[in-house]
């Protein structure tokens, strides 16, 4: 079936397979009379409009308003909801099912969700089991981590972006199990490795592209178990000993060199049109150990999934996005999820079953329309229910919804509490002021900062060897961006132990240029280069490198 998207307006397909799917994803005691009906937009505008309801880098000051104390969250004091922190949103001063109430008929479930969703405390940080990690988010099971904006089970990481059990990181985004790494992005079980993308079980490598099993390697691009090589020419121990002495400490001008020398020598060799390892019938980038997925972007250990990103462990789900560490299974449309079965349209929700059109709800059953549940079971808008009345009426809802076609779509943008160019969706699909005004999305915006640092700029040196402990006094002004940031003691020990130089940039910007290094999410179909075999690439048609389909990369290694 081919569709136009109802909000790009650009064609898309919907297989057979995906069909199947929607009928069997509804609720169990809906599902014969009320499937889900197709989706009206394509992958990457549903993908756009579920990033919409995440922001991840901006944080503020504020009061909780349960206990008046200053605190910090992600959410402006300007914005109209409640905010707790995070010890008094857990804790059991307050119960959400106070702000239950039926559902009206008469208005639309959008309307009555938004109503609620004001009305329910929110928390200030989505984290879970943290230590000394406050200034977090999107974070479970993390100690001594700062700037870490959606992580699990790490230690020792700051400034960095879905990291999962991983130890001593910084500046990094997409990394799994990897320990003392720097500006690392899309790889696995990597160790002691700087200026890094898409590798894997490598060590002590420096400025290194799709590499895998490879140690003491420096400039090098698509080699495979090797060691001691210099711009993939093997050199030797002894002499990559005498380039590396040569570098370090490095400095950035040392670092731009080998960086226009790489991106020379990868221009001139061939390109795998996928990052796909140990899998099986997948298309997509950045997939490991992963059976049955399509259109899937940094997955790994999944099954029979579509439309995937920023998810591991995942089964038998479509259109699901920053599900780590556990994933979830038989679910639809859910962002920021964690641990749950049978969900749909859920944003924010960790370790439930059989909940839908749900926000901030943890350990709960059979929720429908719920926000900031904690242990409950079958509760519509926060109310109560017996098993028998909640399936009774979530039926009777779902008929309402269809008819105002609101039954099988995500939440609208207007009602995420953030402005758009709070969130991700502005990282991946930026739009301007006007754009976003137009769409009759949200535009809230950071307020205005007071009392901003006026003193003079405060000039780097070149080497960290030059650096002592009173840098971390200084204000520091990015040389991209004009705002001002620190140097923390805990990251100055990190520089000065990897012979690293101090950042030019804040770690917003720092975090925009590894996202500037990801391709797109999204398919182009092209030939190899090679065989004219067609395959499916997250290289856009119109990109200088040569890109070969698996087979022809292999047979190509260097």
């Amino acid at each position: 079936m081919q569709k136009i998207c109802r909000h790009c307006q650009q064609a898309f397909l919907i297989a057979s397979e995906d069909l199947k799917f929607y009928d069997e994803i509804s609720p169990v005691f809906a599902r014969k009379k009320f499937p889900i009906p197709a989706p009206t937009l394509c992958p990457e505008c549903r993908l756009q409009r579920r990033m919409s309801f995440r922001n991840e880098r901006s944080l503020y000051h504020r009061k909780c308003d349960l206990t008046g104390k200053q605190i910090v969250s992600m959410h402006s004091e300007s914005k109209p909801i409640t905010v707790y922190d995070q010890e008094e949103w857990w804790g059991d001063r307050w119960d959400a099912l106070e702000y239950g109430r039926e559902f009206d008929f008469a208005k639309t479930f959008s309307e009555q969700f938004a109503e609620l969703y004001q009305a329910v405390p929110h928390i200030s940080l989505y984290t879970n089991n943290v230590e000394n990690s406050y200034y977090t988010s999107y974070t479970l099971n993390v100690k001594n981590c700062y700037l870490l904006f959606g992580g699990a089970n790490d230690e020792d990481v700051m400034y960095g972006h879905f990291i999962s059990y991983s130890k001593d990181i910084l500046d990094a985004s997409s990394l799994y199990s990897c320990e003392l790494c720097y500006e690392g992005t899309s790889s696995e079980k990597c160790y002691h490795c700087l200026f890094f993308r898409n590798c894997k079980n490598c060590s002590d490598c420096l400025m290194t592209v799709d590499c895998q099993s490879c140690k003491n390697c420096l400039g090098c691009f698509g080699l495979v178990n090797k060691e001691y090589c210099v711009f993939n020419e093997a050199v030797g121990k002894e002499r990559y000993e005498q380039y590396l002495a040569e570098l370090f400490p490095l400095t950035p001008q040392k670092i731009q060199l080998l960086q226009e020398k790489l991106k020379t020598l990868m221009l001139a060799l061939p390109h795998r049109a996928d990052h796909i390892y140990l899998s099986e019938n997948c298309s997509g980038d950045m997939i490991i150990g992963s059976k049955n997925c399509h259109n899937a972007f940094d997955i790994i250990n999944c099954e029979d999934g579509k439309y995937l990103c920023f998810t591991p462990k995942t089964k038998m789900t479509y259109d699901a996005t920053f599900n780590s560490p556990d994933g979830v299974e038989f679910s639809y449309e859910v962002c920021s999820t964690v641990g749950n079965t049978s969900a749909m349209s859920t944003f924010l929700s960790w370790y439930n079953e059989s909940i839908s059109y749900s926000m901030e709800c943890n350990n709960c059953q059979n929720l429908f329309g719920c926000v900031g549940l904690k242990h409950k079971k079958y509760c519509i808008f926060n109310k109560q229910y017996t098993k028998e009345a909640y399936e009774k009426l979530v039926p009777k809802i779902i008929a309402h919804m269809m008819q105002t076609g609101e039954w099988g779509e995500y939440f609208s943008p207007t009602l995420s509490p953030f402005g758009y160019r709070e969130t991700i969706a502005q990282e991946y699909f930026p739009l301007g002021a006007a754009a976003i005004k137009q769409q009759g999305w949200n535009t809230f915006s950071e307020p205005e900062k007071t009392g901003a640092y006026l003193g003079p700029k405060v000039i780097l040196p070149e080497s960290i060897a030059e650096v002592d402990e009173s840098i971390c006094e200084q204000i520091l002004t990015c040389d991209c961006s004009g705002k001002n940031y620190k140097i923390t003691p805990q990251e100055l020990k990190f520089y000065q132990k990897l012979g690293l130089p101090l950042p030019r940039l804040c770690p917003d910007e720092r975090h925009l240029d590894r996202v500037r290094l990801k391709n797109p999410r999204r398919l182009w179909q092209r030939e190899c280069q090679n065989c004219k075999k067609e395959i499916a690439t997250n290289y856009a048609p119109d990109r200088p490198e040569t890109i070969y389909c698996q087979e022809c990369y292999l047979k190509t290694a260097y």
